[in-house]
């Protein structure tokens, strides 16, 4: 049974989701030839369930993703910060298991995934850290990063100083539970 919510806390707003809308509106009118009476020849028609078998559930992501933006939120619970965005994503970071968070700019790679700008969802590769699992507003810039054991977490809170005050006194204070280094851990204590 999950802890309760001791507080949540909604992202910074962004306009990323009109990149989203964009992209689904893209896909939708490549898709639209497939379904229109007589402009496949007959001959062609595995094309159009080729087409089709591609096209549908990559329109279906979109929209469920863009459905599910206003529901991304940061809670804190007793024992862990659960980041959301709707049904697809859904992290949960324990407590005990993080030894650094810091506010960083990160470098955006090549590679594909759900980034754009204003937007970053699910796990995105960076050149310089390699990969997070974001649930952020912004792609690259101010991103709020959490590391817990091997894993990195990306966040964009709107109220970024109620967040750290609120995760501060959560945050494990034993030294054990702190690697040599975890300085911002440290700082966000009010230790120095």
């Amino acid at each position: 049974m999950p802890s309760p919510v001791l507080m949540s806390f909604k992202p910074s707003r962004s306009y990323g989701w009109l990149w989203l809308v964009g992209l689904t509106a893209l896909v939708a009118v490549s898709a639209l030839p497939l379904v229109m009476p007589g402009v496949v020849p007959p001959d062609e028609r595995i094309a159009v369930w080729i087409g089709l078998a591609i096209m549908v559930p990559l329109l279906a992501y979109l929209l469920v993703t863009l459905a599910s933006l206003p529901a991304m939120r940061y809670d804190l619970t007793a024992d862990e910060i659960v980041l959301s965005c709707g049904p697809l994503y859904r992290y949960r970071i324990p407590y005990a298991q993080i030894t650094d968070v810091r506010r960083t700019t990160l470098t955006p790679t090549l590679w594909s995934s759900m980034r754009m700008p204003g937007l970053a969802i699910g796990g995105v590769p960076y050149a310089d850290i390699g990969g997070v699992k974001m649930c952020a507003t912004r792609m690259s810039r101010d991103i709020l990063l959490v590391t817990a054991g091997k894993r990195r977490y990306g966040l964009t809170p709107a109220d970024e100083a109620a967040f750290m005050a609120a995760l501060r006194p959560l945050l494990p204070r034993t030294p054990s539970a702190r690697p040599a280094g975890a300085a911002t851990v440290a700082r966000a204590h009010g230790e120095d």
